[in-house]
């Protein structure tokens, strides 16, 4: 009898240990979705070229507003740092950037596209943006006329699904 009361015990404390566990670790709140209408100006730096691959470093900087009007993360600027693989199939790169909202608070992500759009990913936060997770995807929905062969200007549509620490 004494040997079953020793395992239940230990069970118990196992049990009791990884509710602790499970209590204590960070909890997510609930998942919020938002729509952004994201413009910005691109300039382009060759790095290296191989037949007919030219491999890019771009930097964009825009700015972001919510649709509709006051949803979260509107009127955002935002900077990217990105790596261009292009030919005459197309394109692919990847990113990485910061976002920061009307009280300088930031977020930064990474995103991976083709010319056919994105997927972004949420990598963290500062202030009320500290603990985002998720992501989303967008697409190119208008480009404008060149500033320079080096510099292009185009606007984007993403959406998608994020939570915060409680």
């Amino acid at each position: 009898m004494l040997a079953i009361d020793r395992k239940h015990t230990a069970m118990k404390k196992a049990i009791l240990a990884v509710t602790a566990a499970i209590a204590c670790a960070p909890a997510l709140g609930q998942e919020h979705s938002y729509e952004l209408r994201l413009c910005s100006t691109t300039e382009g730096s060759v790095i290296d070229r191989t037949g007919e691959t030219t491999i890019l470093a771009n930097v964009t900087r825009g700015v972001a507003d919510s649709v509709p009007l006051g949803g979260p993360f509107d009127k955002t600027t935002f900077e990217c740092r990105s790596v261009v693989d292009a030919s005459k199939s197309g394109f692919s790169y990847n990113s990485r950037c910061t976002f920061v909202d009307m009280d300088g608070h930031k977020v930064i992500g990474s995103s991976v596209g083709t010319q056919q759009g994105w997927k972004w990913t949420f990598l963290g936060g500062t202030g009320k943006w500290e603990g985002i997770q998720g992501g989303g995807t967008g697409k190119s929905i208008a480009q404008y006329p060149r500033l320079s062969p080096a510099i292009s200007a185009s606007c984007g549509l993403a959406t998608g699904t994020y939570s915060l620490k409680k």
